[in-house]
């Protein structure tokens, strides 16, 4: 079964540098990023919300959305964020550096949430191992960022 949970997350990661070349194609199409990040994100709400009613899964009660801390409500905004940055930087330094980036981002700011449990996540110190494993990918981040610099 993690295997089966590994390789999704590989497929997930494959998807998201399809995602950041064809919104970057998409938004040469139109007049301004956000509008590609707008249509971007209906066609995803209209795919959730089939999923949803194929499955029949109820809407939440207005109790349980009231119930929601604050932070929780900061998802769609914090993709938002994230489908507009990489149409507007795609563009310019090209998939591979922006998703490297996009990835050292992730494993510095993932290796602290896990340290201190951030947003109620289950803690996992950051061994040396870890931290380790998250300057590899630093320096593999900077060395396609200088290859990318250089090359143009």
């Amino acid at each position: 079964m993690k295997s089966l949970l590994f390789l999704l997350a590989l497929f997930a990661g494959a998807a998201t540098s399809t995602q950041a070349i064809i919104n970057t194609q998409l938004r040469g199409r139109l007049t301004d990023p956000m509008q590609a990040t707008t249509v971007s994100f209906t066609v995803g709400t209209i795919l959730c919300w089939l999923y949803c009613l194929l499955n029949r899964t109820p809407l939440p009660s207005l109790d349980s959305l009231r119930s929601i801390p604050w932070w929780m409500w900061t998802g769609g905004v914090l993709g938002t964020f994230y489908i507009w940055t990489s149409i507007v930087v795609t563009r310019q330094i090209g998939v591979g550096a922006m998703l490297g980036l996009v990835i050292a981002g992730q494993m510095t700011s993932s290796l602290l949430i896990d340290h201190y449990g951030l947003f109620h996540a289950t803690v996992r110190p950051a061994s040396s191992i870890r931290i380790a494993g998250t300057v590899l990918v630093v320096l593999g981040v900077c060395l396609l960022g200088y290859a990318s610099v250089r090359k143009a």
